[in-house]
């Protein structure tokens, strides 16, 4: 791994990244993770990723992780939440450098964004994949995620694996609610269901959707079928789904996460290198 920085577009605030290469990579995977978390939390997927022959790159986010706020972390600054939507855009236009195709997988907050960002800049990536993420109309209720499950910690809902539940509440850069967090990403921004903006979206734009059909975003997979309606009403040709029965939010830490990132990279590779339809990629053990 290696670590670099860059100025955000819009206020130059520096932004944390990683960059994990491969030899003669055949595409790179631009990773935007979700609300209270960090890039590093992935690294265990990465490595799968890799292994497919994909290179990666990721950002913490503003107000995240190595990327602090002006006051600390859950602080957007005065630029606030489309800044964050724009900081991912550098990263995509590094990664298209290459010549190379360029997948954009984002997970729960970082869907959010990406659902923001596809319709002005989607023509620069192959394919995009929205883990944990839902659709919902402006003034929907956002509801109690933990409310379905036990209350050891309170964040039983992103995993059935207690020892991953464990690992995010230990993590000093997790589970912070800062208010401007909250505030600055509007869950059910308008923009997200216009037509007019959807319509946008490249229509032959791959789209994989990745949820356990126990998360609490989604409302037991009815934001995704909202989702799918939407962009499958604006043109967008190509929505596949991989849902999980259980499932909590975080697929990629859950207690089937194996099954989850097999699954993840064979239609990576099935889908941009259609050259190697039907191949299954080597998987780490």
């Amino acid at each position: 791994m290696d670590s670099f920085s860059y100025q955000s577009l819009i206020d130059q605030w520096p932004i944390q990244a990683y960059s994990w290469s491969v030899e003669q990579p055949r595409g790179t995977v631009i990773i935007a993770h979700g609300m209270a978390e960090h890039a590093l939390r992935y690294t265990r997927l990465i490595g799968h990723l890799n292994a497919a022959g994909l290179s990666v790159l990721a950002m913490d986010h503003r107000a995240h992780g190595r990327t602090s706020g002006p006051a600390g972390l859950g602080d957007f600054g005065a630029a606030g939440w489309d800044a964050l939507v724009a900081d991912i855009d550098p990263l995509v236009e590094r990664a298209g450098a290459a010549g190379l195709p360029v997948i954009l997988l984002a997970h729960s907050m970082g869907a959010a964004a990406a659902q923001q960002y596809v319709p002005e800049h989607g023509a620069k990536l192959a394919a995009l994949v929205l883990s944990g993420t839902t659709l919902r109309n402006p003034g929907q209720p956002i509801p109690d995620y933990n409310g379905a499950f036990e209350s050891r910690t309170g964040y039983e809902w992103l995993s059935r694996d207690p020892a991953e539940v464990d690992a995010y509440v230990s993590d000093p850069l997790c589970g912070f609610e800062g208010q401007e967090v909250i505030n600055g990403m509007d869950r059910t921004d308008p923009r997200r269901v216009d037509p007019l903006l959807l319509a946008r979206i490249p229509a032959a734009l791959p789209v994989l959707l990745i949820a356990g059909d126990a998360d609490p975003v989604n409302d037991n997979l009815q934001g995704l079928r909202y989702l799918k309606q939407c962009w499958r009403s604006a043109g967008v040709l190509s929505i596949d789904s991989r849902y999980y029965p259980g499932g909590r939010h975080e697929m990629f830490n859950e207690t089937n996460r194996d099954e989850v990132t097999r699954d993840l990279c064979n239609w990576i590779v099935t889908t941009v290198f259609s050259e190697t339809s039907g191949e299954s990629v080597h998987f780490l053990q």
